[in-house]
């Protein structure tokens, strides 16, 4: 062989161990980790404006991660969960039985871990000086037996009453008909319509209406849209029943869900099936750490693994 063409022959190898060497680097380097990689999470579209608060964050934090969100009503998160196309899912309820058995069939375990503490809310038309509800109230206004706000206690105007939902497999829904014990959603005479987003746009241009959303919507005051989803509307006061003392009508504030006095709260979960230690665990990790709770107690919920300090004072 001359000495081209050797030179050629050692070339050639060469190249072939250096392409060889960059392809086992770019393997190594896209291997899927806690923190590197690309997943897919569901999550119940009330929880929305929370959740991507902790992904930004979560992104921002982790160079080479990626979480793309898919905001749908509860229950299609959860099956985008069970189904693999999802390797997270957020919602608001563990799963149900006939979930679990997806599980047990596979022989496989889930993870449903709490992350932080939300509240349904009440919102009406910002011209109506109607601001008070119990929630046995609530229960007649969705039974039909509640038509219009001058047959509540506190009730002023002869308007009907309107209420709005954000959709008819929503978790909000879900949560009232289990929580004021009604068997059928066929017998509420509620409008849907398609996200907390468009609730509260139908509530700010309809004098009448009341709206039920997540209150993580309307409750970080440093969110940009804030102002605009806040502008036009007021937030209910609940009672749990009928009070004389209006202070007993209290708001979805913090403490207030802190302190257990708002009769609507509910907890929020992270449920995965991840075996491995992938970036869905790195993403739990990181909402469930000091970073990702106190993202949690900014937006004005209550967050599961913080304490919050609550001071009372005195007039002395």
């Amino acid at each position: 062989m001359n000495t081209l063409s050797t030179y050629f022959v050692k070339g050639l190898l060469l190249g072939t161990l250096a392409l060889t060497a960059c392809q086992s680097s770019g393997d190594k380097q896209s291997e899927e980790t806690v923190s590197r990689g690309e997943i897919t999470i569901s999550v119940d579209e009330s929880l929305q404006p929370i959740v991507q608060a902790e992904k930004e964050a979560f992104e921002a934090k982790t160079r080479y991660a990626k979480v793309n969100t898919v905001y749908v009503p509860e229950l299609a998160a959860i099956q985008l969960m069970l189904q693999d196309s999802a390797r997270v899912a957020v919602v608001t309820r563990h799963l149900k039985a006939n979930e679990k058995e997806v599980f047990e069939k596979a022989n496989l375990k889930y993870r449903a871990l709490h992350m932080a503490t939300d509240a349904i809310a009440f919102i009406t038309n910002g011209s109506t000086k109607d601001t008070l509800i119990t929630v046995e109230e609530m229960k007649g206004i969705m039974q039909g037996k509640i038509t219009q706000w001058n047959q509540l206690k506190y009730g002023k105007s002869a308007n009907k009453i309107t209420l709005v939902l954000d959709n008819d497999n929503s978790s909000n829904l879900q949560y009232l008909l289990d929580t004021l014990q009604i068997p059928d959603k066929k017998q509420s005479p509620l409008f849907a319509v398609k996200s907390n987003k468009e609730v509260i746009e139908y509530v700010q241009k309809t004098p009448g209406a009341i709206g039920v959303i997540g209150v993580n919507w309307i409750s970080d005051i440093d969110d940009p849209q804030h102002p605009k989803f806040t502008s036009g509307i007021k937030v209910m006061g609940v009672a749990a029943k009928y009070s004389a003392n209006v202070e007993d009508y209290i708001q979805p504030y913090q403490y207030a869900i802190a302190l257990k006095k708002y009769p609507l709260s509910r907890n929020i979960y992270l449920i995965t099936k991840e075996a491995k230690r992938g970036l869905g665990t790195g993403f739990i990790n990181y909402v469930l750490s000091d970073p990702g709770q106190r993202i949690v107690l900014k937006s004005g919920l209550l967050p599961a693994n913080q304490v919050i300090r609550l001071i009372e004072t005195h007039n002395l």
